[in-house]
């Protein structure tokens, strides 16, 4: 599905305003806002529209916001999104999280909820911007009818 023009209007008004991305950075004809939000339209179930509209443009610009900053890239003399992705740590790899670390003196273990258990590579990299975790926190309070338990 392609968004509609509805939808890219919100998305933009959602960089601008909540992402803080001016229009030097990432013109409003860039492909790449195109790109990021028909990632997430083709992502986000539709279903939470029908039970709130408004979760759903949460969790679609969320989505998108999160596609945009693992996929924009940079025009000549502009490092903002490699500056970005560098800050979030987008490009570090993590097969999963941490149970437990210890050494000879500390040690530390944390409780690794069953819903980490289900992500996919996909969920663990939207786990590292702001965006993603904004998405999967929408997307999992409605449980595992969403793809995520």
């Amino acid at each position: 599905m392609e968004p509609t023009a509805a939808q890219i209007a919100t998305f933009i008004t959602f960089i601008r305003d909540i992402m803080g991305v001016n229009d030097t950075v990432l013109p409003d004809d860039s492909p790449f806002i195109t790109y990021s939000l028909t990632g997430a339209v083709n992502i986000v179930n539709l279903q939470i529209k029908t039970l709130s509209p408004f979760l759903y443009e949460m969790a679609l610009n969320n989505l998108a916001a999160d596609n945009l900053v693992n996929w924009a890239q940079d025009s000549t003399g502009s490092t903002f999104w490699a500056d970005l992705r560098k800050s979030f740590g987008v490009n570090n790899f993590a097969a999963g999280v941490v149970q437990s670390a210890n050494d000879n003196s500390t040690g530390m273990s944390a409780l690794v909820p069953d819903f980490f258990k289900g992500l996919t590579m996909g969920n663990l990299q939207s786990l590292k911007t702001p965006y993603g975790r904004q998405y999967l926190a929408i997307v999992q309070d409605w449980g595992p009818l969403w793809g995520l338990s």
